[in-house]
């Protein structure tokens, strides 16, 4: 007769294996491809912007630029977007899909499993394409668009203001307003309310210049 301690070491033995779903990558990559991409996609450029909350062209200008950079040594966020095979010799997701998963969850705001039935990718790969395509454009626009302006171009845009708007000095225009929160999370309800406004509301702040 085993003891209790006899059953523990039974227990700690047992292999707890993961539960694999048999995600069809390539049915997947044909339907985005027909939906989206080819030359005559099922849905046009309007629903395109209205699901991508950006064109085609600025989309396939985005992957283009994440798959075909090449500098060495290439950071490793970059070589996450090759196509390749797994150790179970099935061929992987392509770019069009790992951006399209990265850039519907940041227009969407949603969690990272919400395309699993139509994207065919799990949690975990799909907040990979988050934060390495993130960090892809960040590398790759940072020195000409996440920069100060230059001493001339600050002259000129003060000088484009006075011209345009009669405010000498005024390098931007700063707008701020509430926008109300109608399908907000109850237990963020007290961060995101004011006084002066009825209900929860998201502070919007914009600067633009003068064009």
């Amino acid at each position: 007769m085993l003891d209790d301690d006899d059953d523990d070491d039974d227990d700690a033995q047992r292999i707890i294996r993961r539960r694999r779903l048999n995600r069809d990558r390539i049915s997947t990559e044909n339907h985005l491809f027909n939906d989206y991409f080819s030359d005559n996609p099922t849905f046009s450029g309007d629903y395109f912007r209205k699901r991508y909350r950006m064109s085609r062209s600025l989309f396939l200008r985005i992957a283009y630029a994440i798959t075909n950079y090449t500098a060495e040594p290439l950071p490793g966020y970059f070589k996450f977007f090759e196509q390749r095979y797994d150790c179970t010799h099935r061929l992987g997701f392509n770019n069009y899909q790992k951006c399209t998963s990265a850039i519907r969850q940041l227009a969407y705001g949603i969690a990272p499993d919400a395309f699993d039935e139509y994207l065919h990718m799990g949690r975990q790969t799909s907040s990979d394409c988050l934060e390495n395509c993130c960090k892809c454009i960040v590398y790759l626009i940072s020195t000409q668009y996440l920069r100060k302006p230059t001493g001339d171009e600050v002259r000129r845009l003060h000088a484009k203001h006075s011209e345009m708007n009669g405010f000498p000095g005024m390098l931007g225009s700063l707008d701020c307003m509430h926008w109300a929160w109608k399908n907000y999370p109850v237990v963020w309800q007290g961060h995101y309310t004011r006084t002066i406004h009825e209900g929860p509301t998201i502070f919007l702040e914009a600067v633009a210049s003068y064009d």
